[in-house]
Formats: structure tokens, C-alpha cells, sequence
């Protein structure tokens, strides 16, 4: 009996220590802990002091700084040893495939009227015939994103602007529909008789033409002028909301190469 009373003490008694130990260790952290949180406050007052900062100020400061991170676009905070938070333009302009392709940023619907005259005999008048045809086609007005790198994104923190460079709009081949063509009614002299009948090179010639005819009017009239305004609003509206869910202090600008 004696000796088992003695094995349970020693147990009680070793028990008793490892309690010791731990409440000790836990005593030191805490007191470790504690003083880091004092150092902090103290260095945080002095820092305050010597600044002529609020003291809210100060704090902030020291667990923050406009260090930049390192191949990140922007930092809009740096915390120091707990973490950062950065903005990356360029990766989430790349990264939205769906937008990156061929855009239809601009149309015009443009018209051209062709008159086709046959000389009858020996080229009287009064043997000639006449026709009328229109030519209704669109002119549509594309920019091809599926090359955009990140070189053509650039960031200035000073204006607080991501600058966007894509290529120029480029007119696509004019699309006329055969169902938009139009032939008027076939115009005769006194003596004439007959439609006036065409091969179909001398009708693809004569679209030809007319589409060349409508090229020149949007020239004359700058369309391409029109286009490169809408582009830039079609492209600001498609990525402006890429710029803002980074960071709503910034603002996208679209330039063309």
C-alpha cells in the first residue's frame, strides 16, 4: 500500500509540473505578445509626435507603406509583413478572351445609283435604251483585338488613367445583297424595243463600280472619322468596368496605333 501511494504522488507531482511548464510558456507568450504590443503603441506615439500626425495617422502608417510590389501593375496597399493588395490592368484586359477578337464598332448604310445606257443602230438617239439600277450596301467598321498585348497597356498613376492602344478601324469589304439591288423600269426612245440584258461579268463589273463609287463617298464624307469616335466609346464601355472592379480610382483612355 505504502508504495503505490508513493507511485501516485510522484505522478500528481509530475502532473503538477507539466502544468507548471505550460502555464509558464503561455506566461512568457503572452508577456512577449504584450510588449510587442506596447513597443508598437510607444513607437507609434513617437512617430506621431515627430510627424505631427494624428495619432490614427501614425498607426496606420506603421502597418502600411506605398512601397511598390514587385511585377504588379499597381499597389493600393502595401501591409507590410501581413499581406499586400494590387491591381493588375494589363492581366485582366488580357484575360477577358471573350472580348479579345474582332469588333463591329461602327456602320453606315450607303447607296449608289448606276444608269446603264444601250446605243441602238448606228448609234441613234432614237434607238437607245435606259435603266436605273441601286445599289444598296453597309459599310461596317472593324477593330481587331485578338492581338493586344500587354505592351499596349500602360498605367499612369499621376492621372490615375490605364491607356489602352489598339489598331485603327478598318473598313470591311462593302456587303451588298443581291435582294438590295434595285433595277427601275427600262426607259426607251421612239424607235427603241427590248430590255437591256447584261452578262454576269458586265453586272459584276458594273457592281464594281458602284461599290468603288461608294468608297469614295465615305471618303469624301469621313466617315472613318465617325468610326473612330464610336470605337473608342464601344471599347471604353467594354473594359472601363475591367478598369473600375480593380480599382474605381482609375479611368480607361483608348488610343489607336
Amino acid at each position: 500500500m505504502g508504495e503505490a501511494n508513493d507511485n501516485e504522488m510522484k505522478q500528481a507531482l509530475k502532473q503538477a509540473e507539466r502544468r507548471g511548464r505550460r502555464k509558464g510558456w503561455f506566461a512568457r507568450i503572452r508577456t512577449f505578445i504584450l510588449g510587442i504590443i506596447i513597443g508598437m503603441l510607444l513607437l507609434t506615439a513617437f512617430t506621431a509626435y515627430m510627424h505631427g500626425l494624428a495619432v490614427k495617422d501614425a498607426f496606420r502608417a506603421l502597418f502600411t507603406t506605398e512601397t511598390a510590389v514587385e511585377n504588379h501593375d499597381l499597389t493600393l496597399i502595401n501591409h507590410r509583413i501581413f499581406g499586400f493588395k494590387v491591381a493588375d490592368f494589363a492581366e485582366a484586359v488580357l484575360g477577358d478572351e471573350e472580348q479579345l477578337k474582332k469588333l463591329e464598332v461602327y456602320s453606315r448604310e450607303v447607296s449608289d445609283v448606276a444608269t446603264l445606257t444601250q446605243a441602238g443602230l448606228f448609234k441613234i438617239k432614237a434607238f437607245s435604251k435606259y435603266q436605273v439600277i441601286t445599289y444598296n450596301g453597309k459599310a461596317v467598321y472593324t477593330v481587331d483585338l485578338s492581338g493586344l498585348t500587354a505592351d499596349d497597356i500602360t498605367l499612369d498613376e499621376e492621372t490615375k488613367t490605364v491607356t489602352m492602344k489598339v489598331p485603327a478601324p478598318v473598313l470591311e469589304p462593302i456587303n451588298i445583297p443581291s435582294e438590295n439591288i434595285q433595277f427601275g423600269e427600262v426607259e426607251k426612245e421612239a424607235f427603241a424595243f427590248g430590255n437591256i440584258k447584261l452578262t454576269p461579268e458586265q453586272q459584276a463589273e458594273v457592281e464594281t463600280q458602284a461599290k468603288e463609287r461608294m468608297l469614295q463617298k465615305l471618303e469624301d464624307e469621313n466617315v472613318i472619322e465617325d468610326a473612330r469616335k464610336a470605337a473608342e466609346h464601344s471599347i471604353w464601355e467594354i473594359f472601363q468596368p475591367v478598369i473600375s472592379n480593380l480599382s474605381s480610382r482609375y479611368s480607361l483612355k483608348v488610343e489607336f496605333k
